[in-house]
């Protein structure tokens, strides 16, 4: 009797976990994804001093990412007085190469800092399917923008486009004269992090990266309530 007993039972288990394994799969594929742009500050404002320490920074943050084709991608570029992209998200799809290139950027230097184009460059082009955006298959997007002074130019469009993508943008200011500037820009003022100086860069990196991760694991959702101004 208990042998009958038991076989239903063993069968339902098995149609239940059937049921469920392929479910927590999807979940756990959806939550391991992000299109990343890291947009980092190529002007004098960093100088060919501190430019190195700004680079270690990013490397720092994807170190500790699950980069990959289906996971995290990766895109990077400059802005000073044109943006300047050093890769698309397509471009390369392990963490080994991402970290080479990134690695690899020089400096180039301009004595302006037009963060106005180099967010309409991310709106429309970095983040679209043929550079390997994955907006239309649900994929969160997230935009780093590491400053280090005040844009020459006017970011209001750059920051309208991205706000009504549902672009996730978080910050990083060296020194605190571009604070302003990234808040505003930032999809929430507490997704700024703010360095006092060159020296202290370095941990800003450790700063950041749960808050990519967070996104990229579906632990840090925002809803996106952009309305166009008229």
């Amino acid at each position: 009797m208990r042998k009958h007993r038991l076989l239903p039972l063993c069968a339902l288990l098995g149609v239940l976990f059937a049921g469920l394994l392929p479910k927590l799969d999807a979940q756990e594929e959806a939550q391991e994804s992000a299109d990343l742009v890291l947009l980092i500050d190529g002007s004098e404002n960093v100088g060919a001093a501190n430019f190195p320490r700004v680079r270690d920074m990013a490397m720092k943050v994807i170190e500790g990412l699950d980069v990959g084709r289906d996971t995290i991608r990766v895109a990077v570029a400059l802005y000073s007085a044109d943006p300047e992209v050093q890769f698309f998200l397509n471009t390369y799809e392990n963490k080994a190469t991402v970290l080479d290139a990134v690695n690899a950027i020089q400096f180039t230097g301009s004595n302006e800092a037009n963060l106005g184009a180099a967010l309409e460059k991310v709106a429309e082009s970095l983040l679209s399917p043929a550079s390997g955006g994955r907006a239309e298959e649900g994929v969160p997007q997230v935009l780093v923008v590491i400053s280090a002074g005040p844009s020459n130019d006017d970011f209001s469009a750059g920051d309208r486009a991205l706000k009504a993508a549902g672009v996730i943008t978080f910050g990083v200011v060296v020194g605190g004269t571009a604070t302003g500037e990234l808040e505003t820009i930032a999809t929430d003022k507490s997704f700024v992090l703010s360095a006092p100086d060159y020296r202290a860069v370095a941990s800003m990196g450790d700063q950041l990266l749960p808050y990519v991760n967070g996104v990229a694991q579906g632990t840090i959702v925002v809803q996106n309530e952009f309305t166009e101004g008229r």
